[in-house]
């Protein structure tokens, strides 16, 4: 039976990335009512001298990695302050954890990823990279932010046989709610059917500003929905009722997953 593409009825649904517009115009399309309170905050900041460092070397890398779209857009910010041609990035192969970070890359930079893993997980990047072409003695230039997993680094090196240096081009940060915030005000009187939680900093600032989100009695108790399994574990982690996951990061993925949720539902 093939997924409906629209919602049974109007679910209220809480969007606790900072940028919300793609999945939120997806989200009512589908008769649902989003709410969007931001969890975290990112920052697109780096470090002037790994910066200069990085990009003076930047022919000499063999593969960039990128874990996130916010990496993607952090790193071309860097890039574009001391480059005009992105040409200059150098004749290197490119690896990306998601499909949606991969299209993100290509619709805005015209650069095709080499590698994308099947699972959509940064554990799983290795092996694949592997699975290209030998790892051997190659420079790996990971880019990232301030929270971003960092374990596959250690496998690039020791089962790859890489050289691994990572480039941190944004920075995350819980967000601290105020009560008379507008989306904050109408979820603590209403509720919402669901909390799609992009991170598990996302689910982390939740409980952080759970007195602050405390709702109404009355009013309805969200179930979470999760963008991938990383995010699902701190989802179960924490004991929040998780009842759909993401086939992929991306606006569509996250209806899909909420369509799911909502069919469950009947």
């Amino acid at each position: 039976m093939s997924q409906p593409d629209k919602f049974s009825g109007s679910p209220r649904v809480v969007l606790t990335r900072p940028d919300n517009a793609d999945v939120a115009k997806l989200i009512k399309d589908a008769g649902g009512v989003p709410i969007e309170i931001p969890l975290i905050e990112i920052r697109y900041e780096a470090v002037a001298e790994d910066s200069d460092e990085f990009f003076d070397h930047i022919a000499t890398y063999d593969w960039l990695t990128f874990s996130s779209k916010n990496g993607v857009k952090g790193f071309f910010k860097e890039f574009f302050r001391k480059y005009q041609d992105i040409r200059c990035i150098g004749p290197c192969r490119i690896a990306c954890t998601g499909y949606a970070t991969a299209r993100f890359l290509l619709e805005n930079y015209r650069l095709i990823s080499d590698v994308v893993p099947e699972s959509q997980t940064v554990k799983d990047l290795p092996k694949c990279m592997m699975a290209h072409e030998s790892l051997d003695n190659r420079n790996i230039l990971c880019v990232g932010g301030s929270l971003s997993d960092k374990s596959f680094m250690k496998e690039l090196e020791d089962v790859g046989g890489a050289m691994t240096e990572f480039f941190e081009v944004y920075k995350t940060s819980l967000v601290n709610l105020s009560e008379t915030g507008k989306s904050v005000q109408d979820f603590k009187k209403s509720g919402a059917d669901y909390v799609v939680f992009s991170s598990p900093s996302a689910v982390e600032s939740f409980l952080k500003n759970a007195k602050t989100l405390q709702t109404e009695k009355g009013a309805l108790a969200p179930k979470a929905v999760s963008i991938g399994k990383t995010t699902s574990a701190a989802v179960k982690k924490f004991g929040l009722p998780l009842v759909s996951e993401a086939d992929e990061p991306s606006p569509e993925g996250i209806l899909r997953a909420l369509l799911s949720a909502d069919k469950k539902q009947k």
